[in-house]
Order: C-alpha cells, then structure tokens, then sequence
C-alpha cells in the first residue's frame, strides 16, 4: 500500500512540476522556520533543568511596600535570611547566598611565574557564592572536588575557558591567581576546581567563583551592621527536602517574618514579604529584568512560537490550495478508481498518503536547511545551539511527528475534497470546481495574507519604536563619551595623575571621575523624607558620587540653584543636587527647594542630613523601560571613583584612543586598557528588543516569501483555467495592461480584506507590547497605510509574473489549446 502511494505521489510530481515544487519547497521553508524556533524555545524552556535537585531548588524572593503603597519586586535580599531561614525550617536543606559584584563590571586576573612576565586579563561574571553552593548546583568537574572546591578561603574555582586562557593545557589546580577589585582585593589565590562551562543552559553563567568570606563582600559580612531591612545585595537560594510541600512552607513565612524581620522593616518605613521561585523558572521570571542573568519574557516565546506556527500553517495553505485547485486533473482519476470499486476510506488514505510523502520529502530539505542556517539563527539569537541537538532522539522524533502532522493538515481537506467527486459526472466531463472549495480556497489566501501583513504591521511599530529609543534625548551628553572603567587600588590611585595626563591632549574635552553613569545598574540608593515628616513618608532615592567636572561635562540641565563644581568645591557630603522627580514625589516647590534638608535614617540609630542646592532637569538614568525616578548627586570625598568619562573629539577617535591607552599603560602597567562608549553602553539595554526586532523581520519576510509562492501557484493556476478567455479577448482587441489587470483584481481585493482584518489585531496585539515601555511611540495611521501598501504591491508584483505571461501568449496557439 505504502510502496502504491508513494508510486504514484512520483508520478505527480512528475507530471506537476510546478505545484509539486512550490508545495515541497513552501513546505520546506515553513518547517525549517518552525524547527529553528522550536528549538530556541525548547533551550529557553530547558534552563536549570540539568540540576541534579532541580526538582528541589528555590530562589528566595520579596516584595517591599513603601508608604505610598508601591509595591516592587526584588531579587537580592539580606545576607540575615538565607541562614535564619535554614536554622529555624527542617524542610530546607540546605542554603547558599550569591553575591554579583556590581560595582567592578570586570575582574581583573593576573598569573605572576617566576622569571615571565606578569599575565593579566579582565574577566567577566565572576561571582563570591557560600561554600555550600555546589551543594545544591550540579557542576561537571574536569579538575578538583565539587564537595570541597569552596572551602579554603582564598579559593578560586575556575570554569574550563577561563582555566585554559590563563594556563593553556596544563592542570590548573593549585595554580595561584591575583584577584583584583572588590572581587578578591588584589589577595592571592590558590586554584581548588575547574568545571566545564555549561553557562548557556544555568542562569548563573559564572566564569568563576570564590568565596563569600573573601574580597570587598567578606569583610562587610565580618564586619557590617547587619539586619533584616538594609543591605539587600544578596541572591538567595535553597534547598528543600524531597517531598517538601513549598505552599504550605511559604505559609509559615509571614510568622518568621514577624518573628525576625519586621521590627527592623517597621523602623525603615516598609514592608516586606518573602516567597519562593522554583530554579527552574528562574529565567522565564520576566517580572524583573535580571536574576543574575537577564530574564525571558514569555510574551517573547508566545511571540516566537506564534511565528513558527503561522509560518508553518502558511506552507500548509498553500499545499490545500493548490491540491484542491488543480482538483480537475485528477477528478478523473478519481471516477475511474471509483466505478473499479475504490471506496471514500481508501480514497482518503491514498490523498493523505501522498500528502505526508510530499511532507517527508520536505522534511529532509528542512533538517538540512536547519543545518545550514544555525549559524546565521545563533548569530540572530545570541543563542549557542548546536548541530549536535538535532541528533538526539527527542528532537528527532519530534521533528517526524511535525512532518507527519504537516502532511494529515495540509492533505486534509484536499483528501475528503476529492474523496466525494461524483464518478458518473467527472467520467461524462462535468466537473466543476464547487463553490464552496473556491470560497475556502479564497478564505485560505485571506488568512495568509492576515498573517503576513500583521507580521509587517509588528515589524514597522517595533522599528519605529526602537528607532524611539535610540534617538530620543536623554537629557545629558551621551555622545563622545568614553568610558575607562576603574578597577583596582591601583587604577583608583593613578585617577588623578591620569586626568590631569589626558588633559594634555586637545581632543580631550573634558575628564571626570562617577562612581555610577546613565545606562548602567546603580547599586547606590536610600530612602529619604524631609526633616518635619517620618520614617513611613520616606521616597527610595538613586545617588551618585562624583567629580566636580562631572556635571557641567556630562551636560545636565540646571532648573535652580547649582551644580556641583569647580567653582562651589565648598560643597560637603551633606549638599547634594537632585532631579525634578524627586521633588516631586517629595511634594517640595521648585521655589522652595534650596536650602530644603532632607533625612536619612537606619533604624533610628543613625542619621544623615543633606541639604539640596541644586536642581536638574530630569534626564534617564535608565533604560526607557523605566520611569524616571528620584536621584541625587553627592560631591565625592576622595578619589576613589569606579570609571573615568573622557569627553574627546571624534574627528580624530584613532589617535585618541590611542593615546588614552599609551597613557594608561604608563600609569597601570599591569592591567589591561579597556573602554566603552557611553552611548553604546546606554543602547545596549534594549538588546532583547533588538534581538526581537531583527527575528520578527527576517520571519516576517520569510512568510511573506512562502504566500507569495501559493499566490504565485493560484495566479499560475488561474491563467491556465482561463487560457480559452484570454485568447478571445486578445482577438477582441484586448491589452497586455487588460489582462493583467483582470488576472489581478480577484487577488488584489483578497488583499484588501486581509488588510481591513489584520489591522485591528495587529494594533491590539502591539499596544499590548508597547506596554512594557514607560516611554513609547504612539501607532500612528500612516503604519497601516504603508503595510497595507506593501502588502498590495507585493501581490500585484507575484500575480503580475503569471498574468503578463498569459497576456503576452499567442491566441492562436490559446484558442488552438482548446
């Protein structure tokens, strides 16, 4: 039976060249497409899963209420939970704190072997975890013991790249490094473990890892004034016991909370609660943007898997329209099988049968489709997947139930179409195509085309509105701005002499020294409230230290008052200049607010006092994701800033650079030169849009690829059905421009309803993406126009192809056809 239809789905496709191609070709491009995206969502679904107590890890998380009744989400807590919380439940384990060093973005590494010199890098990701960490998460050890890599503590464990960048190929263990910055504080230590870096699928994409009890963050915990309300910069995990039930666990918390916690809360002017998120949906948690990595909104997968499935149903549209429209050629077929006995069962089987032949077929140009273009889709992802993947039985046999399925619903409703044909009519010549197959056929076209031109519409809005991001003003100089950061005691001390060195050059315009700038996470913040108010009617405030050079360079607007300066070097710790926002929210006029003092208190122990004398306009400390909120500006006390902002002349970048890092050389001999621009760094927090943007156009292009071949086999289709037509209007003295213009018109208002329906869907659908910025374009008009321009342009352009054709044929040789 199978050795029959496949016979036979060969002699079609032999004898229907260009249907059988369109058909295995759109085919192979729709599933291409959905594999691709299948198997980015599965490795987006996959994160953590390779745990070996992944069914049993939890990340601890919060919510804080301020006296306004704002609520906000948290990812780091107290350093006080993670142990308080083991002590006092059975039901956990085990537990581990994460510290992620965010004021150093690198850590600088150095390998000091007697008689070569020393060997220096930056390093990305490394973070100070508890000994216990790899009690809970699983690490493939190529060197050293999981169970004791953390104990020492000056231990470093190392993941394998970073291993083979400092040594090459030789063991690592019991090496010593130099870790610099807040990270290790320039101590030594002694290599304890090396793991295969599995970072792609954890989201912890550690590079490497050192003790809590070691660096900056070590001594805060020997020595730091801890309690339940303040100092919330660590990431807590646990590890329940099998078969814990976290609901009824998460119940006992607001007791524990009352027990420990909320007296300290209570004097700090908030609230807090505290609940538990599975490891496992750690990084599809898109109610904030970060745990330890960037989180995934699930809206974005809904948004891909949706294109993989309108993609591959696309192909599938145009498999049943043109099956049911070249019906005629094998009704007869169909009449002769009949009268010999052939039952509607049989009939079916036989249609569907070649169908899914069509199907496989189309999947093997797929798997190699899939194999060419993984590069260029990990390039567009930012993904890591490998060719290895569609090897594994899971996604094998996943990829054959797809091709399967593509076939029964792309040969389904020709299979019962033809099923039912009539044999004594079709035998005595009187097939006709019914209406009801042109009227679905046409509903098909329709909803294609719903698809592609919805895909333009989220196209234009997401361009546009990322064009919005790039270019709206900030409301300071973000151009010209290159950004050294500062790392290390040594660079922190070679600050002044290198400004004043830079300053020499005349493309440098401008040198200051921040412990924070626009575009960046600022670790740096308080709650503040005016001297007559409490506590409770607090307002969480950002803060910065900078450099008396730092404002006027940076190009902040003054409202009133002053900035910080040169000319004002009299300012203390206790003045500090603020934005528009934050007077705002602490309802103080703008004529009022020089000389206005506000409070800092923890617990009611301690206190400070500032002073505002002076005003900004607001500008974008964040990305435009976020509103902008309250920030101040404090005069810095010494030197000891995180990064230098040079603002340098761009007619001349080379030779500045250039001469930047000649300078840093001289001064920081041991440490690598590194840069970044300002605005690139700003820009680089919409790279999950952009990564969207880039996805959507190229699928959005490559479903419109796949209508226009089905609009191309109907138009082909058509001017066939009507050769006789168009032979006898060409003798009547019909134009080329007539007949296009008759082949075209059916489709073209097939595009316009398509364009009336796609539209409304397309604006619910994006407004409701526009949501998730607080600053964002409005969809305007001309967006509909012009998708529906191109969408019509589009159709005119592949039905022309078919229909010019048919214009241009002889009618002698037409009406002789006939």
């Amino acid at each position: 039976m199978l050795q029959n239809y496949l016979r036979i789905a060969l002699r079609n496709l032999q004898r229907n060249k260009l249907f059988s191609a369109i058909n295995i070709f759109g085919l192979a491009i729709g599933m291409t497409c959905c594999m691709l995206l299948m198997l980015y969502i599965r490795s987006e679904l996959m994160f953590d899963k390779h745990q070996q107590h992944a069914a049993d890890l939890y990340f601890l998380k919060s919510e804080s209420a301020v006296s306004t009744g704002e609520v906000r989400s948290f990812t780091t807590i107290s350093a006080l939970y993670g142990p308080t919380l083991k002590n006092e439940f059975p039901e956990i384990a085990q537990m581990t704190r994460l510290w992620a060093n965010v004021i150093d973005s690198k850590t600088l590494l150095q390998v000091r072997e007697a008689g070569k010199p020393v060997q220096s890098f930056y390093e990305t990701r490394g973070y100070n975890v508890d000994s216990t960490f790899f009690d809970l998460f699983t690490y493939k050890f190529l060197e050293g013991n999981a169970a004791t890599a953390l104990q020492e503590p000056n231990a470093i464990v190392l993941s394998e790249p970073v291993a083979r960048k400092l040594f090459g190929h030789a063991s690592a263990l019991g090496k010593t490094i130099t870790v610099g910055g807040d990270t290790g504080n320039g101590e030594l230590f002694k290599v304890t473990g090396v793991y295969k870096d599995e970072s792609h699928r954890s989201h912890i994409d550690a590079r490497f890892f050192v003790p809590l009890s070691a660096g900056w963050v070590g001594g805060f915990l020997r020595n730091g004034r801890l309690n339940f309300s303040f100092n919330n910069m660590f990431i807590t995990y646990l590890r329940l016991r099998p078969g814990t039930d976290v609901k009824k666990l998460e119940r006992k918390f607001p007791a524990f909370m009352e027990r420990h916690a909320n007296k300290d809360l209570q004097a700090a002017g908030y609230t807090k609660t505290i609940s538990l998120l599975p490891v496992t949906g750690i990084h599809l948690y898109d109610k904030v943007s970060s745990i330890v990595t960037d989180t995934t909104s699930k809206t974005y997968l809904y948004i891909l898997g949706s294109i993989a499935i309108f993609t591959l149903v696309i192909a599938c549209i145009n498999f049943m329209n043109l099956a049911t429209a070249s019906s005629a050629k094998r009704a007869a077929e169909v009449g002769v099988r009949k009268v010999m006995g052939a039952g509607k069962a049989a009939l079916v089987r036989q249609f569907l049968g070649e169908s899914m032949v069509l199907s496989m077929m189309a999947l093997v140009l797929a798997v190699a489709g899939v194999a060419g273009s993984l590069p260029l889709f990990n390039q567009l992802t930012g993904k890591t997947l490998a060719l290895s993947e569609l090897m594994e039985p899971a996604i094998i046999g996943t990829f054959v139930v797809l091709a399967l399925l593509t076939g029964l619903l792309a040969g389904s409703y020709p299979a019962f179409y033809l099923a039912v044909f009539n044999p004594v009519q079709v035998l005595k010549g009187r097939f006709n195509n019914r209406m009801s197959a042109v009227t679905l056929r046409r509903g098909l076209v329709v909803f294609q085309f719903v698809i592609s031109i919805g895909l333009v519409l989220a196209t234009i809005i997401i361009q546009q509105q990322m064009s919005y991001l790039r270019n709206r003003p900030l409301g300071f100089t973000q151009d010209q701005q290159v950004v050294i950061p500062l790392r290390t005691d040594e660079a922190h001390n070679a600050y002044t002499a290198l400004r004043e060195e830079l300053l020499q050059n005349n493309q440098v315009l401008g040198a200051a020294g921040t412990s924070s700038y626009p575009g960046i996470f600022n670790p740096i913040g308080f709650s503040v409230h005016k001297l007559e108010e409490t506590v409770n009617e607090g307002q969480p405030i950002q803060a910065n230290f900078v450099s008396p050079q730092f404002m006027k360079m940076m190009g902040f607007q003054l409202m009133k008052g002053h900035l910080i300066s040169e000319q004002f070097m009299s300012d203390t710790s206790g003045q500090i200049v603020v934005n528009e926002t934050t007077l705002r929210k602490l309802n103080i006029p703008m004529d009022k607010a020089i000389g206005q003092r506000l409070k800092w208190e923890l617990n009611g122990k301690a206190s400070e006092t500032y002073e505002i004398v002076g005003v900004v306009k607001d500008f974008h400390f964040q990305d435009l994701h976020h509103a902008i909120g309250p920030y101040a500006f404090f005069l810095s006390n010494n030197n000891h800033y995180n990064y230098l902002i040079v603002h340098v002349n761009t007619a001349q970048m080379g030779k500045t650079l250039s001469f930047l890092a000649d300078k840093w050389k001289a001064l920081c001999p041991d440490e690598p030169f590194e840069y970044t621009f300002l605005d690139q760094d700003f820009q680089h927090n919409y790279h999950a849009e952009t990564r969207t943007a880039q996805i959507v156009s190229w699928f959005t292009g490559i479903s419109i690829f796949i209508s226009c071949l089905g609009l191309f086999g109907l138009a082909a289709f058509a001017a066939r059905q009507r050769t006789r037509e168009i032979g006898i209007r060409k003798v009547l003295g019909a134009s080329v421009l007539n007949i296009t213009a008759l082949l075209s018109k059916d489709f073209v208002m097939l595009v316009l309803v398509a364009i009336c329906i796609a539209s409304p869907l397309a604006w619910y659908c994006m407004h409701k993406w526009l949501d998730e910025f607080a600053y964002r374009i409005s969809i305007s008009g001309w967006m509909f126009i012009a998708a529906g321009i191109f969408a019509i342009v589009v159709a005119i352009i592949t039905v022309s192809t078919q229909a010019i054709r048919a214009g241009l044929m002889n009618p002698v040789k037409s009406l002789r056809s006939e």
